[in-house]
């Protein structure tokens, strides 16, 4: 049989139709950005009528013609075990498998894509369900706080959402690099919203009430400038020119394992180093403050596979995070985890790790297992009953 065609005046009217659709969407958006843009001008009674009934209708309205874009599934849909288990639609969404368009295999070299969640999310459905209970197209909540308890839990890595950041009401520009990496930023390029600070200074390690206490003076930039360049009473402060001295013009790309606010990134900046450093917000805003120093935040968890490929880093720096809380066995995984993604020849440097002077043996034991080359090696007393512990090793060739 030949091939059956739309009669052309059908096939006019349809692509007619389109048109008027499209053209429906670029003044929707055109009219949603002005509308937003009048509402944060307008008084707080004025602006609750204007979002309440003509902004939030109007983005229900674009989202719902953007749908009709998405394909609908064909035929029978082979579900997953896991998609049972949720209520919430857009969590049964993201996770069913989604095959590719042209029914082949994709550039990956598979035939669907897998969207992934932690398997702790089976344990959190309650929390993970208010997380991905939203509208498709609009605003998020201010809900980071929420994600950061669910990915800190193990339900990570969390589904992806269909909803709009929130920014700062009255977001600024940000500081000129030159000025960026050792200058508080703008207080009104963060949400304050769920820390008990408002503001940069009230981070200071002088106020009891700042809400978090790992890196007290990570916000105090006159401290911060002293770190890593300038000799200390300890032996286990190493400077970061002697440990660059040790390899020289080879360490250009590394990681900070640890909690910050991106000094170690900016001082290994100024040897033109490339330092991500990761980052999480325990009670302070430390992700936002790296990247609005002008450094890469990364947000992960000591749960997660470090996200680089094999033999990459030339560097990995770890303080303040892992001390002598830590289990050996979750310490185990963490430490093969840096030793696949360093280089032959690169460095790990344990900076500041402490523990009880009973349990210094089997964390030592755990950081030479992998037969490192020693290039630095000092232990010194924090108190009575536990020391610190740094240590510049090198990972060996292993050409095999």
């Amino acid at each position: 049989m030949g091939r059956q065609c739309l009669p052309k005046f059908k096939l006019t009217k349809i692509m007619g139709f389109l048109q008027i659709i499209l053209g429906a969407l670029v003044k929707f958006e055109s009219l949603q950005a002005k509308l937003e843009s009048k509402s944060q001008k307008m008084e707080n009674l004025d602006k609750k009528y204007l979002d309440e009934e003509i902004i939030k209708p109007l983005q229900n309205s674009n989202v719902a013609l953007r749908q009709i874009r998405l394909p609908k599934p064909e035929g029978p849909i082979k579900e997953e075990p896991l998609i049972n288990f949720f209520i919430t639609e857009e969590i049964r969404k993201y996770i069913t498998p989604k095959e590719n368009r042209v029914g082949t295999f994709n550039v990956f070299g598979s035939e669907r894509v897998f969207n992934t969640i932690g398997h702790a999310c089976v344990l959190q459905k309650k929390d993970l369900e208010k997380y991905m209970d939203y509208e498709i197209g609009s605003y998020c909540d201010d809900d980071w706080d929420l994600a950061q308890k669910l990915m800190l839990n193990g339900c990570d890595p969390l589904p992806r959402r269909r909803c709009l950041t929130r920014a700062s009401k009255s977001y600024q520009r940000p500081y000129p690099i030159n000025e960026s990496l050792w200058k508080l930023p703008d207080d009104r390029n963060v949400r304050w919203g769920n820390y008990q600070c408002r503001n940069f200074q009230c981070l200071s390690s002088k106020n009891p009430k700042r809400g978090f206490s790992k890196c007290s003076g990570c916000f105090e930039m006159e401290k911060e400038k002293l770190k890593w360049v300038t000799n200390s009473t300890l032996q286990v402060d190493f400077l970061i020119s002697d440990v660059l001295g040790i390899k020289p013009w080879e360490i250009r790309v590394g990681l900070d394992f640890g909690i910050g606010s991106g000094t170690f990134a900016a001082r290994m900046r100024e040897h033109n180093v490339t330092i991500v450093t990761t980052a999480l917000n325990l009670g302070a805003p430390f992700s936002e403050m790296i990247a609005l120093r002008g450094l890469v935040p990364l947000y992960v968890t000591l749960n997660q596979r470090l996200p680089f490929f094999d033999n990459t880093m030339d560097l990995v720096h770890t303080s303040g995070v892992m001390d002598g809380w830590i289990d050996l066995l979750l310490l185990d995984f963490i430490i093969y985890d840096w030793d696949r993604i360093l280089r032959p020849g690169g460095l790990l440097w344990i900076d500041r790790f402490f523990c009880r002077r009973k349990d210094l043996e089997d964390y030592m034991y755990m950081f030479l297992q992998l037969r490192y080359k020693k290039h630095k090696w000092a232990i010194s007393p924090k108190s009575k009953d536990e020391v610190y512990l740094s240590a510049l090793l090198e990972k060996p060739p292993r050409a095999i």
